[in-house]
Formats: C-alpha cells, sequence, structure tokens
C-alpha cells in the first residue's frame, strides 16, 4: 500500500506528483511533468470570487473560505477569495448574511454542484444569492467537479482557464 499526499494547495501538486512518479517508478518522468505544470501567478484583480460548495439534493450549501483548495486557485488566476479574506473555515454554511457582507463580483461553482440547486436559476433563488452584485449581474463560473478541487496534472490549464473566465465574467 502505497499513500499518495492529499493536495489542497499549489505547493502541494509537485510533491504529490513526486510520490506517484515514485510509486510508478518513473520520478524522472514526475519530475518532467512538474517542470510543465508549473503555474505562474496572475496578476492580481479587484475581482472578488465566491466558491460555493453546493449539493441541492442533500440541502448542502457552503461557502468557501481558506483551505478549501478553490482558494488556492482563484488567488492563482488573479481574483481575490472572499471566503479566505474573511478568515472563514474551508467551509461554512453559507448564510444571506455572509455572502452580502462578501460582496463577490463572481461566484465560482462545480458543474454538478449547480445542476444540483436547478442550474443559474436556482442558484439564484438561493437566500442572498441574487443580491450579490455577481447575481444581480448573473455572473457564475462553473468547473468541472473532477477539475476545480483535484490538483493533478490539469491544475496549470484549469488556472489559466479561471484566469480568462475572471476577465471574460468580470468585464461583462
Amino acid at each position: 500500500v502505497i499513500q499518495i499526499p492529499q493536495a489542497w494547495s499549489l505547493a502541494e501538486v509537485k510533491p504529490r506528483i513526486n510520490a506517484l512518479g515514485l510509486a510508478l517508478g518513473v520520478p524522472q518522468l514526475a519530475t518532467q511533468l512538474n517542470d510543465r505544470l508549473s503555474v505562474t501567478m496572475a496578476t492580481p484583480t479587484n475581482t472578488r470570487v465566491a466558491f460555493l460548495y453546493l449539493r441541492g439534493t442533500s440541502s448542502i450549501y457552503l461557502l468557501g473560505g481558506k483551505g478549501s483548495g478553490a482558494d488556492a486557485m482563484i488567488t492563482a488566476a488573479g481574483g481575490t477569495d472572499v471566503g479566505a479574506e474573511a478568515k472563514m473555515t474551508p467551509f461554512t454554511p453559507l448564510t444571506p448574511e455572509a455572502l452580502a457582507k462578501a460582496k463577490p463580483d463572481v461566484l465560482l461553482v462545480m458543474t454538478k454542484g449547480l445542476k444540483s440547486v436547478g442550474g443559474l436559476s436556482g442558484l439564484l433563488a438561493l437566500p442572498g444569492v441574487g443580491q450579490t452584485p455577481a447575481g444581480l449581474n448573473r455572473r457564475v463560473i462553473a468547473v468541472d467537479d473532477g477539475l476545480l478541487l483535484a490538483f493533478g496534472v490539469d491544475t496549470r490549464n484549469l488556472v489559466d482557464a479561471l484566469q480568462v473566465a475572471l476577465n471574460q465574467v468580470a468585464t461583462s
């Protein structure tokens, strides 16, 4: 049995890939892969992003904070994670008051979570969501569930795509 370390931040991706390479007997390939996957942090913007973890079928509605994993992706893409900024725990129950106070410009959700609440209209109907700048302007970025918190070989591409999406959504 080989245990591979978890990754909840960009700094933890490289050790994870190295551990996988070692376990598979190809450490040099892991090193090469790490070199190709190196993430360059985007220039910070004023775009305020709230990561919402949604599982409507289970009535789970959480606001991401520092250590959620999404905070690292948001920061790398140049956004400001409002949950981390408010010093929230990784996953805090979503309340209309907390969301209103955070004033996100953009909502970041996972695709299955968005579907579980009935799509964009269902998301905007959740208490407080429709009253945020993001909700009022319908600024939502949905990312595949298997990518956002995976911190693996697709991380660099995801950060690049998030940066583009944040720039597009924030200027719309």
